[in-house]
């Protein structure tokens, strides 16, 4: 049987570039992930607004090519994706992240034009420890604590460890021998170090005078790995302050992570989230 199809094609593609250098440290060097726009004939002004993807790894190495293809159900919503692999905890120290999200965006900037970025639509996005990472970079930022980030015009937390001294009152997850924030923190425990949590952890940093993005937030409601304590506070801490935050808990739900945060309705929000800035 032979049939004849007429069918309108959008002529836009998602390529999935790999590794590239953003920044090296001598030490390490460390890459992005790139999911990037093509057309075969460009409009000289069409440009796409980008996330900044900051993987959860409990701030350990990252995995970074397990979950492309669930960022490419965001692309495929009209975002560039760039993936951040950052400095892990034993090579670095935190604050040292929140300058691989510096370096990161200063070299999206420099690909911004070959690849149609609108660095005017730049959003930084995170699961779990990336989340924290997410966070703490806007705030460190705003009290002029970090190399200087390009314009953020929104952040989007999922699972975020968000406050160390609530991450430290949880049990371990029976898979994780050594807390993975006193390793961020090159300390022994928490309990004897809770001026350098406060100083890693959101809340002291937010105050009504600061200048902050929009703030969206997801969060199980029985989240195993992280309490769903750290969104609440941080939630709680935002709204008391009179910042921009929209927080969506997940009823009787048990995802740390994962493909329930890529539903069709999850997506929805993070799209309407970032349309609206």
């Amino acid at each position: 049987m032979k049939e004849m199809l007429e069918v309108n094609g959008d002529d836009l593609e998602w390529l999935y570039s790999p590794d590239w250098e953003y920044h090296d440290y001598g030490n390490c060097k460390r890459h992005l992930q790139m999911l990037l726009p093509y057309k075969r004939e460009w409009n000289q002004d069409e440009k796409f607004p980008i996330i900044l993807m900051i993987p959860g790894s409990a701030w350990h190495k990252q995995e970074l090519y397990n979950d492309i293809p669930k960022y490419i159900k965001l692309a495929e919503r009209g975002f560039a994706i760039a993936v951040l692999e950052y400095r892990e905890s034993d090579l670095a120290k935190f604050p040292a992240q929140v300058e691989d999200v510096s370096n990161a965006l200063t070299f999206i900037d420099t690909k911004a034009e070959q690849f149609h970025f609108d660095m005017s639509r730049v959003f930084l996005m995170g699961n779990s420890s990336g989340g924290h990472i997410a966070i703490m970079s806007i705030l460190l930022n705003a009290h002029g604590l970090c190399k200087p980030l390009l314009n953020i015009r929104g952040v989007i937390s999922e699972s975020g460890s968000t406050d160390l001294l609530v991450c430290a009152k949880e049990a371990l997850p029976p898979w994780m021998k050594v807390r993975p924030s006193t390793v961020l923190l090159g300390v022994d425990q928490i309990e004897d170090n809770e001026e350098s949590a406060q100083k890693a952890s959101c809340a002291m940093y937010i105050t009504e005078n600061v200048s902050l993005p929009p703030v969206l937030l997801f969060h199980s409601e029985k989240d195993p790995v992280v309490s769903v304590e750290n969104s609440r506070l941080l939630y709680d801490k935002l709204t008391s302050t009179n910042h921009e935050v929209y927080y969506y808990e997940l009823s009787e739900n048990a995802s740390h992570g994962g493909t329930t945060f890529f539903s069709c309705k999850i997506l929805d929000i993070i799209q309407n989230f970032c349309e609206k800035q």
